[in-house]
């Protein structure tokens, strides 16, 4: 059995922005991710990964900071679980039109405007919904399943920890469901992580004994059965308090107060896919990061 616990990072300078920040390497803010390292200093996890991304690597070097000896391995070069790619929009202001149909994204895009793309659009030189899932799947093959198939052929559970960003977070959890043998709907979206939340799953392989050699560990034999356990828990934010000034003080300014919850993932007038999206049947809300 694998438990794979995601955590979306620290709050950067960029999210009390009104900026796009996907690839965007901005730092933390004075909040940062201060209560998160404790938090976690029980869960012992086998491997933590992390995002390159600087506001993903400090976070995941907090959490390994806090891990009991001998620390975990770790790896915070993972280029497949970055936040999803803005492209000409990194770093420019984010724009809420009222009525995103009225105009191409490329018509806002020749008037210096940038709103949300919708399902299927990407700005130029930036990534889709789909480019982000065929790369969350990417992650699911290269850093996730490795571990799956060694618990299994080691016949011993392990955890692992990927520090990453909102949206990849949520593609991850969706390529995963998409491989659950059971073939169960999901029942919500997952969006709306804020900073340092987390989400936990539960992958186990069906039909496996202790031991079975590695070469004859797959999918196909073993069905996979994934469990989404915790999402967007942030039980250690509980105590923290608003600092007294500099980002905590602008992170609040209600001038920035839509697109907080834009990044949120509690904009309403967002639509975007859910994990079963092929059909394009479901509506949800749109976590940016």
């Amino acid at each position: 059995m694998l438990t794979v616990t995601f955590i979306r990072h620290g709050q950067s300078t960029d999210n009390v922005r009104h900026v796009w920040a996907g690839w965007a390497d901005a730092p933390l803010s004075q909040r940062g991710s201060s209560t998160l390292g404790a938090y976690f200093s029980q869960t012992v996890f086998t491997k933590i990964y992390a995002s390159p991304l600087k506001r993903a690597t400090t976070t995941a070097a907090l959490v390994l900071a806090a891990q009991p000896a001998p620390q975990p391995p770790h790896d915070f070069t993972i280029e497949s679980i970055k936040e999803q790619n803005f492209g000409v929009a990194e770093g420019k202001p984010w724009y809420s039109p009222d009525n995103r149909t009225s105009k191409s994204l490329s018509e806002y895009m020749s008037e210096g405007k940038y709103p949300t793309p919708n399902p299927g659009e990407r700005f130029t030189n930036g990534e889709s919904d789909e480019d982000l899932a065929a790369r969350a799947m990417q992650a699911v093959d290269e850093v996730i399943m490795p571990h799956v198939r060694s618990a299994v052929q080691a016949g011993r559970a392990e955890h692992i920890a990927l520090v990453s960003h909102g949206l990849c977070i949520r593609a991850l959890i969706c390529a995963l469901l998409k491989r659950d043998s059971r073939n169960v709907a999901p029942t919500r979206g997952y969006t709306g992580m804020q900073n340092t939340a987390w989400a936990r799953v539960i992958i186990k392989m069906q039909d496996v004994s202790d031991g079975t050699s590695m070469d004859l560990i797959d999918e196909d034999t073993h069905p996979l059965i994934v469990t989404v356990m915790d999402f967007g828990r942030a039980d250690h934010l509980t105590k923290l308090k608003l600092n007294a000034g500099g980002t905590g003080k602008i992170a609040y300014d209600p001038k920035q107060r839509d697109i907080r919850a834009f990044f949120s993932g509690a904009a309403k007038n967002v639509i975007t896919e859910h994990c079963e999206s092929d059909a394009r049947d479901e509506i949800d809300v749109k976590t940016k990061d």
